[in-house]
């Protein structure tokens, strides 16, 4: 009788131990695989669906294969790629990818880890494929977010039976390998310097042909003006000479001791003595005839 009660016990501890582990949850973060004897049967919580919960399954025949739903990373480094101009590069890629059929994903890899590894071989082959027909500068600086588009394009076609969609493919680093970066990088800069000296050799003769064309407008209107200078002086000389005539004919003794005195004003200086006769005074600041004779008693002494 007591051998009964302790096989009821252990029969009915075994039930339930079956029934709490009949019963599983399904986070929302989670897609759920039922499997049967093995053989998948349906999936709970697929995307494009809301199906997170408390779920039931039959206890032993049924199993339950747990999968992420949510976004997944995978950082691939120093890819080894000959470009198409015969320079290699070493890259360094990011793929974010997503569970989008879990059937297809758990018939073909079974997990993350297959997953991963099956992802990595199949990037690296497409980014030596797109990579390859490109040359390293289009490669560093000009094309890169085609390039990237394309490889992910290759990489989502490859894996698209295997239930994983490809959201993006990143080129994080794409660098020249260091023997080889040396020797690239020294060759940009002598080019460079050629640049530089070519531009500065450039500017050296424009500034040399801006000084001949200014020096040569700086003599053709120094010429101009020696010329125009000519023609006043000239204009007044003409002027000078037609007022002194007019003057001669009017009084011909007063010009002539007008013309005396600005002979003598020119030839002064600040220690120049003039000697002037007891009665000349008077007769300079008297009429025209009277200063007409008083010129004639006048003299200009010059020490």
């Amino acid at each position: 009788m007591r051998n009964l009660s302790w096989l009821a016990l252990a029969v009915g501890a075994i039930v339930l131990v079956a029934i709490f582990n009949s019963f599983y949850v399904v986070r929302q973060d989670e897609q759920a695989l039922i499997l049967q004897v093995g053989e998948p049967r349906a999936v709970i919580n697929a995307p494009g669906t809301d199906e997170a919960g408390l779920y039931f399954k039959i206890p032993v025949i049924q199993t339950v294969e747990k999968l992420d739903r949510k976004n997944l990373g995978l950082d691939i480094e120093n890819i080894q790629v000959l470009a198409s101009d015969q320079r290699r590069l070493a890259v360094d890629a990011f793929v974010r990818w997503r569970i989008s059929d879990p059937l297809k994903f758990y018939q073909s890899l079974r997990n993350i880890r297959a997953a991963g590894d099956q992802l990595n071989d199949v990037t690296k082959a497409s980014i030596r494929e797109v990579m390859g027909d490109v040359p390293v500068p289009e490669i560093i600086s000009g094309q890169r977010a085609i390039l990237m588009d394309s490889i992910r394009e290759k990489v989502a076609a490859e894996l698209a039976d295997d239930g994983i969609s490809i959201i993006d493919v990143r080129i994080r680093q794409a660098d020249l390998p260091r023997e080889v970066a040396d020797g690239v990088y020294s060759r940009m800069q002598t080019a460079r310097k050629q640049e530089a000296e070519r531009i500065r050799a450039e500017g050296e003769e424009r500034a040399r042909l801006i000084r001949a064309q200014a020096e040569r407008e700086k003599t053709v209107i120094e010429a101009q003006a020696r010329e125009q200078a000519e023609i006043i002086r000239g204009e007044g000389d003409a002027r000078s000479t037609e007022i002194y005539a007019n003057a001669y004919n009017k009084d011909a003794e007063f010009f002539r001791f007008q013309r005396a005195l600005i002979a003598c004003e020119k030839s002064l200086r600040e220690d120049t003595r003039i000697i002037v006769g007891p009665d000349a005074t008077s007769s300079l600041t008297g009429p025209a005839p009277m200063a007409a004779r008083a010129r004639a008693r006048l003299a200009c002494h010059f020490n």
